[in-house]
């Protein structure tokens, strides 16, 4: 029977489905545009199995399987025969698709209204209500070690609306991880003015430091006001997990000296305060607003000695583990 909505009962259990997926960070993609070079988070809808079966969802860390969602109409109560379905697809993965763990040991039962959740390694383990569906962060933690990919609680990065992120930056961000994952080392950003340049490294920086490795990300800027600015913009970026700014999530500091930077998890600075700061040299005050006052090259050049580094350096090399370079073009004068 067609509901008003001119969508079958199936059909609208299946877009609630969806929803939840897609609200904890999982991209939702049919089998045939599932691809393992993908970083995020994925839900394949009919992933083939063997014996020509086919599973609801099949959701994928980075390339490998890890657990099954099996989806029914929405009066069906998610009894023990549909538990039993969901189980058996755990275990009969084709040949050519990898898992993390095998049998898949997370399964999902949802009829779009109520959502159960079972860890199948538990003994005597019994499906427990969730509320909402669990983030790919959550379902690496829950593995226990099992998930050893840098780049697994990666969620997808949020959807593009108003109050997220546009489409270029969305494009920008979502290449510069599979950048990343493929092993380089560099990327290079290029957004037309106005477009949110800082916005998207804030997005960088808060998706590296919560979900990966990483524990210290240097912002280097051309002038100090963009230091201030971008200082700003770390303070009322609210694109984050609990929807609290950035700044009240990690310490932000602007760079100082290097004694000052104790546990700040993003460090801003112009190149001259930082090649002061690392050799050990003193610095004219920089913090004087420098915007409505010409750029005289030679008068800050002055400030710091241009020197190679032969001297001891009071950082080690890997002290930051990303460097963002905020249009420094013309801070070092070609040196």
């Amino acid at each position: 029977m067609v509901e008003k909505s001119g969508l079958l009962p199936e059909e609208k259990a299946r877009e609630k489905i969806d929803t939840l997926l897609e609200e904890s960070g999982w991209t939702v993609v049919n089998r045939d545009e599932f691809g393992s070079d993908v970083i995020n988070a994925q839900a394949v809808r009919e992933n083939i199995l063997k014996g020509n079966k086919e599973a609801d969802y099949i959701l994928y860390l980075d390339g490998k399987a890890i657990g099954v969602l099996e989806a029914k109409r929405e009066e069906n109560s998610l009894g023990l025969k549909v538990a039993e379905q969901a189980q058996t697809y755990a275990t009969i993965l084709p040949d050519w698709v990898q898992s993390w763990i095998t049998p898949l040991p997370f399964i999902f039962l949802s009829n779009g209204n109520h959502l159960l959740f079972k860890d199948r390694r538990e003994k005597e383990s019994k499906y427990k209500i969730l509320k909402k569906m669990l983030s790919p962060k959550e379902i690496v933690e829950l593995a226990n070690g099992a998930i050893n990919s840098e780049y697994a609680k990666l969620p997808s990065v949020p959807k593009v609306s108003p109050k997220g992120l546009r489409e270029c930056q969305f494009e920008a961000i979502t290449n510069l991880e599979l950048s990343f994952k493929q092993g380089q080392r560099k990327a290079l950003i290029v957004l037309a003015t106005g477009a949110g340049k800082t916005f998207t490294a804030c997005t960088a920086a808060y998706r590296l430091l919560n979900y990966t490795r990483a524990k210290r990300v240097l912002f280097l800027v051309d002038r100090n006001n963009l230091g201030k600015q971008a200082e700003g913009e770390f303070g009322t970026y609210k694109l984050t997990e609990t929807g609290n700014a950035f700044s009240d999530e990690y310490i932000v500091h602007r760079l100082r000296s290097v004694e000052k930077i104790g546990n700040a998890s993003v460090v801003i600075s112009t190149i001259q305060r930082l090649f002061a700061s690392l050799t050990g040299q003193n610095i004219v005050d920089d913090d004087d607003d420098d915007e409505e006052r010409e750029y005289d090259e030679n008068a800050q050049e002055k400030q710091i000695e241009l020197t190679e580094f032969t001297q001891k350096i009071l950082l080690p090399p890997d002290f930051f583990d990303v460097i963002i370079i905020d249009e420094c073009h013309r801070s070092i004068y070609g040196q």
